[in-house]
């Protein structure tokens, strides 16, 4: 990010070919639908490269760029008057499965889970995406968030248990 920041364009593209499809993943999740995650992976780069020279070092780069992506979809949803939605069609897409049964068995697995991630309030839901989705961990989240490491694993905690209750296991 340093080379970026400096307005090195080569290694701005080199940090959105690293970070682009957990990014994207990480939205289609959080919006539920591909064409607005798209939009809005788009924007959180546009919106990184503007901001590059304000980039703290102090920070880490994917941090910040998630900080960014969320706060765009939240002001999406703000701006929209939209709730906090997922779409089991949008994962179906987003995941795909050689054998037809085992695709079969994949979307009914998918759609029992999409079904419990909907009954999460919207600040576990997050949590659960970017720590099991995206492999953040607590330090990372609670950059991205605005909380504290601490505040994500019990959120984290208490959402993998309504959630182990929810699917029935």
């Amino acid at each position: 990010m340093a080379r970026a920041s400096a307005g090195d364009q080569r290694a701005f593209a080199e940090l959105y070919e690293l970070h682009r499809r957990a990014v994207f993943t990480f939205l289609v999740h959080l919006t539920g639908a591909r064409p607005t995650a798209e939009d809005l992976l788009q924007e959180a780069f546009l919106r990184a490269w503007r901001a590059r020279t304000r980039y703290r070092a102090s920070g880490e780069f994917r941090a910040w760029l998630f900080t960014i992506a969320r706060r765009l979809a939240v002001d999406r949803f703000r701006r929209e008057g939209l709730a906090w939605e997922e779409n089991a069609a949008a994962l179906e897409t987003a995941v795909s499965f050689d054998a037809p049964d085992r695709r079969a068995e994949a979307r009914d697995e998918l759609a029992r889970l999409q079904r419990a991630l909907e009954q999460l309030p919207p600040a576990q839901r997050e949590v659960v995406l970017l720590a099991r989705l995206v492999g953040s961990g607590a330090e990372e989240i609670a950059q991205i968030t605005g909380s504290t490491p601490a505040a994500v694993r019990v959120q984290l905690h208490r959402a993998l248990h309504r959630l182990r209750v929810l699917l029935g296991k």
